[in-house]
């Protein structure tokens, strides 16, 4: 566990996606849960060793299976985004009918297909403001990555959650994404009038302005040859050749490289069909 500030703290070491909490008088405050359940039982120690209080709320800060699954496991009220809800209220029947719904969990299909899913208690469609003891924690609506994406900001220190619109060191989800929003999104982060001491990733470790800069690249090359491949009204099957650039960018564990090819080829077929749609609507 990484301690951010005296009451911040991070966990980048379970398998999946970057876990928080925000510590206040009243209790404790999640950013998602952890993928697998042994995961959540150890995060749910090691935050009874930062306060006695209870754990308040976890915040979804987008839909991804991996970030959601252990929700039921904390037994508290959900936030997110009206978006995220309504694709959590959806998933049960993804999961029985095998939908395509790759996202984050495109790799772990199989294992989260008997998860009980916990749709939000409590959605906002802008912005959200929670005033907990001494703590002001706004949660606010930034599409791109997801339809429903959500950061965390706590403007007193300036730390950011932002959820899977900043992944490091690792290829980004692009079932559900509006490249667009997200370079704009991350193009926010980066200004200088931003106060974002510590951006906490959805995946890996915290990180500066200036480690957003990978990503962005690799958004803007995917976004440049796919506007290429739509211009020239180039078939569908070169897709699998940016598939294959893009698979370059970032470096992928042998016993992975199979899984992470077919969801970046896969990604990206669903991205040229929905932009082959646009241009012939």
């Amino acid at each position: 566990m990484h301690k951010i500030n005296s009451y911040i703290y991070i966990e980048s070491a379970f398998p999946g996606v970057t876990v928080g909490a925000i510590v206040t008088r009243q209790g404790i405050i999640c950013v998602d849960t952890p993928t697998h359940l042994s995961d959540a039982h150890k995060w749910r120690e090691k935050l009874a060793q930062l306060s006695p209080r209870p754990i308040l709320y976890v915040i979804n800060t987008d839909h991804h299976k991996d970030r959601i699954a252990s929700n039921h496991f904390f037994n508290v009220p959900v936030i997110a985004h009206e978006q995220t809800g309504e694709r959590l209220r959806l998933y049960p029947e993804l999961f029985k009918s095998g939908g395509t719904d790759v996202g984050s969990g495109f790799e772990l299909a199989k294992e989260l297909a008997g998860v009980h899913i916990v749709p939000p208690q409590l959605v906002f469609s802008h912005e959200m403001t929670l005033m907990k003891g001494d703590r002001e924690i706004l949660i606010t609506h930034k599409p791109g990555a997801a339809p429903g994406a959500a950061w965390v900001i706590v403007p007193e220190v300036g730390v950011v959650f932002t959820g899977d619109t900043v992944v490091v060191g690792m290829h980004p989800f692009l079932a559900d994404a509006d490249v667009p929003l997200w370079l704009d999104s991350l193009a926010e982060l980066r200004r200088a009038r931003f106060a974002a001491r510590a951006i906490v990733p959805g995946r890996g470790k915290t990180v500066d302005k200036e480690g957003l800069k990978p990503l962005t690249n690799y958004l803007k090359l995917a976004q440049r040859k796919m506007d290429a491949l739509i211009k020239n009204k180039r078939p569908r099957t070169d897709v699998a050749a940016l598939a294959a650039e893009l698979f370059k960018e970032f470096p992928v564990p042998d016993d992975q490289r199979e899984a992470v090819a077919r969801r970046i080829r896969v990604e990206l077929e669903h991205m040229y069909d929905a932009r082959h749609g646009e241009t012939r609507a």
